[in-house]
């Protein structure tokens, strides 16, 4: 890729993408280049491309925000997982059941 093509560059895209004429310091080696003239057709296809996409109307899963924030680590993380607190709080109870029932059995003397 030649010096000019590399000035040219933001200039073609410029043009392919708002539609217009690349500018005319650059336009007469654009009109002759066969690489400027392939980077303007690919950011042209870009654009309409994105203008498409623009359009469309997409919906993330129900559970986005918690896979997002269970990623994350610091102040903002959450746990990765409700099992671990879930099988501590289930252990605890038993626990406590259990003294309880031992201390409140029927004692024979």
């Amino acid at each position: 890729m030649s010096v000019i093509c590399e000035m040219a560059a933001p200039f073609v895209a410029n043009s392919a993408v708002e539609g217009g004429q690349v500018a005319r310091v650059f336009r007469g080696h654009a009109e002759s280049c066969l690489k400027c003239q392939a980077r303007h057709a690919a950011m042209a296809r870009t654009a309409r491309e994105l203008e498409a996409m623009s359009k469309e109307t997409l919906v993330g899963p129900l559970d986005l925000e918690w896979r997002v924030m269970s990623a994350l680590e610091g102040d903002l993380a959450v746990a990765r997982s409700w099992r671990t607190p879930i099988a501590v709080t289930a252990a605890i109870l038993s626990m406590a059941a259990a003294v309880l029932i031992w201390r409140l059995r029927p004692r024979t003397q």
